[in-house]
Order: structure tokens, then sequence, then C-alpha cells
């Protein structure tokens, strides 16, 4: 079903409802619940006010929806915001009553915030440098953004027996994390047609699980047609007793894998049989309605040269890259636990406007990018961020660092990995030793065992819990893993450290093993390629020398 203008304006009108219903008695509480989460509303840690979440699919972002966005984080959320590993927008602290105001704002500009929660095919996330890298196969963000209005006013995307995520990959290093989700989509090209190869049942958490491939190739034509056959499969066969057993990766697992394929290739034919013609008339619909703004012209390729600022150079070097269109540049904008304001919002949809072709996009790193940026506006666009506060160096090094929002907001986690994630950036940024010499390199937290912060597939992933320290107190203390990554095809989980790590040491070990890590690295060697070939002995003793461990 095609999204129309109509069908949002009913679904804003249906929670409009229903938040009267609640407030009127006529809805319990579990009862509104499950009907607020499908517009991204959840329950907020002070019991007194919401967050929000908000749908960026494949994190694209244009000025005039960054000034509405700025709006409502004024006006709801006390002009903070934070971004999401899975490229949305959140603010907290929103009125319940007043969020129908903000769906129709919101709306006007083409965002909305259905599917943002509950049992529903979620935002579909993209390589943030698709249509931009030099490497990769093709631009995946036209299908992503087509599979989600495909998905949107599905009659299964909302009734699903858990909640449901899908990426697409524009290259096999995978920056897109597609082997942890239900559905991972990557870029192909055979004999000149556009496809995709498939995976199914991935997933992180307690239990993670690498996605399986159901197929090596799909023409692109056939994206709608196969993504329903799979997600009608886990409508269908999803376990729907027992929550914690009802995500995809867990029928994957109960079925073996070629069980689940065999049941996916006898339901595909069905639903070719009754809707293939329009599924693949709705895609090239999709695929003609999406266009990217024109850049900036140029007139010159050349690049000022900055002999004679230091700190630009040094951003230069780490947050700048070039696209495969000549003369235009991609720059990472480093936020500091994905946190923004909405005076940064207002900023940069006029630095969007001023400097790149009207876009921004999210990425799952919880940074900005802004592509096509001129070689010739590289030195003003730096010298604008600057005065935000927003042109600090080393995007994705070790001080980048990724995190879940923890206890301060959630009630799984147990401890407050923002806390950690800010604790870590200052010791580091304050560490005798050059961030960037180190290179690329992934830290990612979560404050409990599920994994909101991916802490399993970073370089050093860090996992919170409660131990008692050597004076019997209960205190914050962290799990260290190490070695984890994503590539088409392979999942790496992280290797534990043994031992329970006090928080405030914490940043004491990370630092001693990135220290290590530069001194015993062969040339071009990757901290995961690093973990594998020396093992973890002695990464054990690097941080036993560094801090005392709580005992497993």
């Amino acid at each position: 079903m095609r999204p129309t203008k109509e069908l949002f304006r009913k679904g804003i009108e249906w929670h409009r409802q229903n938040i009267a219903k609640f407030q009127a008695g006529e809805l319990s509480t579990d009862e509104f619940r499950k009907k607020r989460l499908v517009y991204g509303v959840y329950y907020q840690l002070d019991h007194t006010s919401h967050l929000q979440r908000i749908k960026i699919p494949a994190g694209l972002l244009n000025a005039d929806q960054l000034e509405v966005l700025a709006e409502q984080c004024d006006k709801y959320g006390r002009g903070v915001g934070h971004v999401t590993t899975r490229q949305n927008i959140q603010f907290h602290w929103v009125p319940i009553e007043e969020t129908p105001e903000m769906f129709e704002a919101l709306d006007a500009v083409g965002i909305t915030t259905r599917g943002a929660c509950f049992d529903s095919v979620r935002t579909i996330t993209a390589c943030p440098h698709s249509g931009l890298s030099k490497t990769e196969t093709f631009d995946v963000i036209p299908y992503a953004k087509a599979l989600t209005d495909h998905f949107l006013f599905s009659d299964y995307s909302l009734s699903l027996p858990r909640k449901f995520k899908v990426a697409f990959s524009d290259c096999k290093e995978d920056s897109a994390y597609a082997m942890i989700h239900d559905i991972g989509y990557y870029a192909k090209i055979q004999k000149g047609i556009k496809g995709f190869a498939v995976y199914c049942g991935g997933g992180l958490g307690g239990q993670p699980h690498e996605a399986v491939c159901v197929s090596e190739f799909i023409p692109a034509e056939d994206l709608l047609v196969f993504s329903e056959a799979i997600v009608r499969l886990f409508h269908r066969d999803g376990n729907r007793v027992d929550r914690r057993k009802a995500r995809s990766k867990f029928l994957v697992q109960s079925l073996g894998a070629e069980e689940y394929k065999k049941r996916l290739y006898e339901l595909y034919p069905q639903i070719e049989a009754e809707s293939g013609e329009e599924f693949r008339a709705d895609l090239q619909y999709y695929l003609k309605s999406f266009s990217v703004p024109s850049p900036l012209p140029l007139d010159t390729p050349e690049e000022p040269q900055i002999a004679n600022d230091s700190e630009y150079l040094h951003w230069r070097r780490t947050n700048v890259e070039p696209q495969r269109q000549e003369g235009y540049f991609m720059v990472t904008i480093k936020l500091i636990r994905g946190d923004f304001t909405s005076k940064d919002l207002r900023e940069l949809a006029k630095g969007t406007r001023r400097f790149t072709n009207g876009a921004i996009r999210i990425t799952q790193e919880q940074n900005f990018l802004l592509p096509f940026v001129r070689a010739q506006d590289l030195y003003d666009l730096y010298k604008t961020l600057k005065q935000l506060k927003l042109a600090e160096a080393d995007a994705q090094h070790i001080t980048d660092v990724l995190s879940c929002p923890g206890a301060d907001y959630c009630s799984l986690a147990v401890t407050r990995s923002m806390r950690m994630a800010a604790k870590l950036r200052e010791f580091l940024l304050s560490w005798n030793q050059s961030v960037e010499e180190i290179g690329p390199f992934h830290v990612k937290i979560s404050g409990c065992p599920n994994s909101c912060g991916q802490h399993q597939i970073g370089d050093i992933g860090l996992t919170g819990m409660m131990a008692k320290d050597g004076k019997g107190i209960e205190r914050e203390h962290y799990s260290i893993l190490l070695g984890g990554g994503s590539v088409e095809g392979k999942l790496t989980l992280g290797t534990r450290l043994k031992g329970k790590f006090p928080e405030e040491e914490t940043p004491k070990v990370l630092a001693a093993l990135a220290v290590y890590y530069k001194q015993g690295r062969t040339q071009g060697e990757s901290f995961h390629d690093f973990v594998q070939r020396i093992g973890m002995k002695p990464l054990n003793e690097i941080a036993q020398k560094a801090v005392e461990v709580s005992p497993d």
C-alpha cells in the first residue's frame, strides 16, 4: 500500500484519540502502551514524561526538516536531542498530550514516527556513505527508502511477533552492520543487473546470532516481493507465546537454516502470484520518486592550501573523505555521545544550504555526515563548525565513543553508560598519546546485556553490570569485549577479558590496550586483526596490569 497524506493524517488522529481515551480512563495503561508505542512514544524513567523516537529512514535529512526538528526540539525536548545507532532522532521529557501536534509538524516536512517502536518493521537503515563512496557497488539508499514506504502501512508491519530490523550495505565492509539484522541486504551486480545478497536472522543481545545467507543474489526489481515473503514468514511462524524467543533470529535457530529457507521459498511464489506485478510497479514508483538535490557547482576543483592551522589540518585528515564525485567531499561531524541542541540543528540547516546540496545524514556511529562539500569550501566549513563547537577531530577514532542511553533514561539498563562514555572520552582527551596515530577505532558501550550500544561488535565493547568492589560495596562495573566486527558473511563477536572493571578504572584499561596495539601491530593491521593474531592471553595481562579487577 503506497503511503498517502490521508493515511498519515488518519494515523495521527488515531493517536490523538488514544491519548484522549487513556486520559478518560477508557484505555488501561497496558492497552495504551501498545498503541502509543506504534508511534514511537516511550514511557521515561522520571514517570512524568515520555521519550519520542522519530524515524529517519536511511538517516537522510534536508535543511527544511532540520529546521522543523529544531522547532520541535525546543517545544518538546528542552532544546536537546539525541541520535541513535539506528539513524533515528530522540527527544526526551516530551508531554504525551502534545505529541499529535509534534507529529503534524513533522508530517508537513515528510517525517513520521509510525513504526518507530512496537512489533513492527522498524527504521530501515543504510550505509551513510551510499551514493558517495568510491568503493560502493551502487547507491542502496533509494531501495531502503522504497522498502520503508512499502511496509509503513502494511497489514503485517504492526502486528509482528516482535520488532524487525532491516539494513542495506553498499559494500562488503558492512558499515551498516547488516549481519546483525533480521534482514541484511548487500548490494551486488551480476551480469550488469543490480541486486542483493540476502541474509536473515541476525541479532545481538543476550543470545547473539549471525545472519544466514538465504540468497546469494536477487534482482533489485524483486526487492519488495522477497522482503514481503521474509516478513510474512516471520509473521506466520514467529514465536507468539514467549516474547523472549520471538525475534526472527530464534525462528532461524529453531528451524535451522535449511528449513527456514525451504519455508521462505515455498511462500515466495504465493506472494509473486498474488502481488508480484503490483510490488514491482510500486518499487519503480518509489525509485522514480526518490531524488537527491543537485550539489553546488564547482567553481574550481582545487582545495585551498592551509599550512598554518594545525587544528584544521588534523580535522581535515580524520573527518573528511573524498567522494566518488570529483571535487566533492563528505565530512563527519563528531557528536559527543550522539547529543545535539536545537541551535545546532538550525545552524546546520544554514550550513547545508551554504556548503552542501542541502542535505545531511545520520550515521550508525551517532554522528552527522555532510555530503557534497566542495573542495573549495572545506576550510570555510571547518571555521563555521568550529564556531558551533562541532569541529572536533578524530571522528570514528577511540575518542568517538558510542553509547546507548543507559540508566539515565532506560528502565532495562543497570549502569549509566552515557556517563561512562563521557568519562572515557575525557580521560583519552587528556591522554599523553596521539589518538590519530592509533587510527580508526570503535568503542561501543551498552548499559546492560541487551546490546543497544552494539558492544559485541566494537573493537572494544563495554557491558554494564553491578558488582561488589573489594570493600563489598555494590558499584557500577563493566565487562570488556575485544575484537568484534561485522563484514559480509561473517560476524565476529568480541572476546571477553577476564574480570569486571570498576567504572572509574575502565578508561585506564582501554588506554593501556590501545597503546599495546599501537606498539605491537603490523603495518595496516586493524585492532580486530591484531586481537585475532595475538590472542587474549597478553591482552588479559595488559588489562590486569592497568588496574585491579573484581574476580568473575
